[in-house]
């Protein structure tokens, strides 16, 4: 079995679902039908949706909640540094209840689940639809930089930082939404080390 199956990547994120278009729903006109949190409706919903296909889909979303009772507020962004900025604005200011439901590219989504997760948000209010691909971090274990790169688990990449090469590894970091990148030789010794 593979080891994705135990990996800390969201399923949403693996590469077997954020390669296929996210599936039409209720809303129609290709349209994915809104996330809904496993915790339940809430008392309020929060959009946050990053680039074209973000705002797209969560602009259909924002039609559809808001025939709800709950409120609905929309924080669209062109890039994710503005759409974690108007998160956690909102969420400063949120109240017992809300639910959060993220649109975006993989790794945008990556990095705003871990700024809700961390303003105090569990996982069941916290709903996030990838549309279409894009980049992901990779954080260098060894110097401590991310690097942004469209290469999949699995893949070697070049470090940012210390230009090391990295092997991208199936687990996403909760705390930053960086997958972890550590040296294709870390688990090798050199030459003069190896046992005789």
């Amino acid at each position: 079995m593979s080891q994705i199956a135990y990996s800390s990547i969201p399923v949403w994120a693996r590469p077997s679902v954020t390669d296929e278009p996210v599936a039409e729903g209720a809303a129609g006109e290709g349209m994915p039908s809104p996330p809904q949190p496993a915790g339940g409706p809430g008392s309020s919903r929060l959009l946050i949706a990053v680039g074209r296909d973000g705002a797209a889909a969560a602009a259909g979303w924002q039609h559809l909640l808001g025939q709800s009772s709950a409120p609905v507020h929309a924080v669209p962004a062109d890039d994710v540094q503005t759409a974690a900025a108007g998160l956690r604005s909102a969420l400063s200011q949120a109240r017992v209840g809300i639910r959060v439901l993220i649109a975006g590219s993989a790794g945008d989504c990556l990095a705003l689940r871990a700024v809700a997760l961390g303003a105090g948000l569990a996982d069941d209010e916290i709903a996030v639809a990838p549309c279409g691909g894009g980049p992901i971090e990779v954080a260098c274990a060894h110097c401590g930089a991310a690097t942004a790169t469209s290469a999949g688990v699995g893949s070697v990449i070049s470090c940012a930082g210390c230009a090391g090469r990295l092997v991208v590894y199936y687990h996403v970091s909760r705390r930053s939404g960086r997958f972890l990148g550590y040296l294709v030789d870390a688990e090798t010794l050199p030459a003069e080390q190896e046992p005789r």
